[in-house]
């Protein structure tokens, strides 16, 4: 049953000109419904509806039809018409159309869905056009997680092709992502694995076309209640002139060093000068994270003294956790440093050397501050541990007093419960002499305990 009602709201709304209305009604409803609507309009109405509706929606309102309304539109709709609408609708359906039509006009129908199809291609290249930095494949894909940045006029520019003698940062890429660096780039597949590898140490690893350099990159993270100090692997690949940086998330070492290029210039990437930029800003920042983490052990110092709370002793766990992973990725990244000479990535010259001796030395600062900070909370969890202890035993020792000085007037109450003969049980004033008997006893108790110290 068609709603007659509504077939004649929306052919007065047709001839009133109010298109954006059933552009909006057509829009905001399931395909379907609105197939079933208007498919009791006339064949001109619904082709006229079609032409200011979304092409996707117009082909999803089409498959709706009846085959009877199907016919009759592919009959009165022209070739370009047709070629748009064929355009979205899927191959075993859009087969079929073509299939009803003659020699001449499927030829010039499948003309016509190449230009449209040309037109969605560059349609969708102005639509990006005006991004910096959009890469996208041959087949049009567009890959966000891919960022090319490339020295012009010796400043570092963001430019959306893949070039040689380009940095190229990649963060957290998909398979197809990883599938198109590997075929433009001539990268092995395995150096993205390596990169993207959550527990990969730092190393060195080369084929016979490029260089992988590993590098522990410290990261803080305020939403991760838990840890929010960590470290994370930096892939740093050389591969026909250009530098790739793949890393699994956003990394302040790389970004700032990106902003940094771009603002202060840069006339060429050159491997050595940044893979010993990489490392010195990672080493300064271990330094500063640990700093962080000196502060926040001595803010937790503070409320132990003053309360013991379960919540610190996890927070100072947490703290100790940050810190192996810290003096661990240090020292990794210290012994890669030593290797970068013997690998011929970092050529030897007086600058580079005094650069990688530096980098040796703040690791082996941080390594040493780590192993401290991670002393120091060892030796609090452990005075923690004996506080809430010493504090347990004071507690119960308390208890166990009271309820013995207690016992005293219950042990009277109960004997004087029971249903057999009593001394002083038939005195009026045998209540009172009981109360003082056990008080007088009970006050004895505690002048001992207090006498003891116990108290």
């Amino acid at each position: 049953m068609k709603n007659t009602l509504l077939v004649n709201e929306i052919r007065e709304m047709l001839e009133d000109g109010l298109y954006e209305d059933i552009r909006l009604f057509v829009e905001s409803n399931p395909p379907d419904v609105i197939a079933n609507f208007i498919e009791a309009l006339k064949i001109n109405e619904i082709i006229k509806i079609f032409s200011f509706i979304d092409e996707e929606i117009a082909a999803e309102i089409y498959s709706a039809f009846e085959d009877e309304v199907k016919n009759q539109l592919t009959k009165e709709l022209s070739n370009r018409e047709l070629a748009e609408l064929l355009y979205e609708l899927p191959d075993s359906m859009h087969n079929q159309i073509l299939a009803t039509l003659s020699e001449e006009e499927r030829k010039t129908v499948k003309d016509l869905i190449k230009d449209v199809d040309s037109e969605e291609q560059l349609k969708q290249e102005q639509q990006f056009a005006h991004i910096p930095g959009i890469i996208r494949d041959r087949e049009g894909t567009i890959h966000e997680s891919i960022r090319v940045y490339k020295p012009v006029n010796k400043k570092l520019k963001q430019i959306n092709t893949l070039e040689p003698g380009t940095l190229i940062n990649v963060v957290d890429p998909d398979q197809e992502e990883i599938d198109f660096l590997c075929k433009e780039l001539k990268i092995h597949p395995d150096l993205f694995d390596y990169s993207l590898d959550w527990d990969e140490r730092a190393r060195i690893e080369e084929d016979d076309f490029n260089k992988l350099v590993i590098v522990r990159i410290p990261y803080y993270d305020e939403t991760n209640t838990d840890n929010m100090y960590g470290t994370i692997p930096v892939g740093i690949i050389f591969s026909n002139g250009s530098i790739v940086t793949v890393c699994n998330r956003e990394v302040v070492v790389i970004k700032k060093m990106i902003e940094k290029m771009q603002k202060t210039g840069c006339s060429s990437l050159e491997k050595d000068g940044f893979i010993l930029s990489v490392l010195f800003d990672t080493t300064q920042l271990f330094l500063l994270y640990l700093k962080q983490i000196s502060n926040v052990i001595n803010i937790v110092q503070k409320k132990i003294q003053e309360t013991s709370r379960n919540e610190d002793l996890i927070k100072l766990l947490n703290l100790e956790k940050s810190l192996v992973y810290f003096a661990t990725s240090l020292k990794s990244n210290e012994f890669m440093t030593m290797k970068l000479k013997k690998a011929g990535i970092v050529p030897p010259n007086e600058k580079n050397d005094d650069l990688i001796e530096d980098i040796i030395t703040e690791s082996r600062q941080g390594i040493e501050m780590a192993s401290i900070y991670n002393n120091i909370v060892s030796e609090m969890m452990n005075a923690f541990s004996s506080i809430i202890s010493n504090k347990l035993s004071n507690i119960m020792k308390l208890l166990t007093l009271i309820t013995i000085v207690l016992t005293i007037p219950l042990l009277f109450s109960s004997i004087y419960g029971m249903n057999i003969p009593l001394p002083i049980q038939n005195s009026p004033y045998a209540f009172e002499i009981l109360m003082v008997i056990s008080l007088i006893i009970s006050a004895i108790i505690t002048l001992f305990f207090k006498k003891k110290d116990w108290f």
